[in-house]
């Protein structure tokens, strides 16, 4: 009974299948670490707002006349939109072509360069 031994070009090519394979799993490895990352910036993200949030909404109702609470007040009014967010605050809803131009100025806004106004 004879043993067939590899070449030199199939041992090659095992080596680099198993290399490719290890490859390919590290990919998918840093792909996963790299979304949890992603979803713990949004995480953070979130609750960075949620506190600045509330922390605001404290302020302006411990003192409704603050200069503080007169520009938050202002800036809810100028970039609240939709008619579910403005109840939220006690807000009129804006008519129609209200809204359609509040959202062009701000896409607008976003779309400048920072510093080029």
């Amino acid at each position: 009974m004879s043993i067939k031994r590899k070449t030199l070009e199939e041992k090659r090519k095992e080596i680099k299948a198993a290399n490719d394979k290890k490859l390919a799993q590290i990919d998918t490895k840093l792909k996963a670490i790299k979304a949890r990352e992603r979803n713990q910036e949004r995480k953070n993200d979130t609750r960075r707002k949620i506190i600045i949030g509330a922390l605001a909404l404290e302020h302006t109702n411990k003192n409704p006349h603050s200069e503080f609470a007169k520009k938050v007040h202002s800036l809810i009014n100028e970039y609240t939109i939709d008619d579910k967010s403005r109840a939220l605050f006690d807000l009129e809803p804006l008519p129609e072509s209200e809204q359609k131009l509040r959202k062009a100025q701000i896409a607008n806004a976003r779309k400048k360069p920072k510093g080029a106004e």
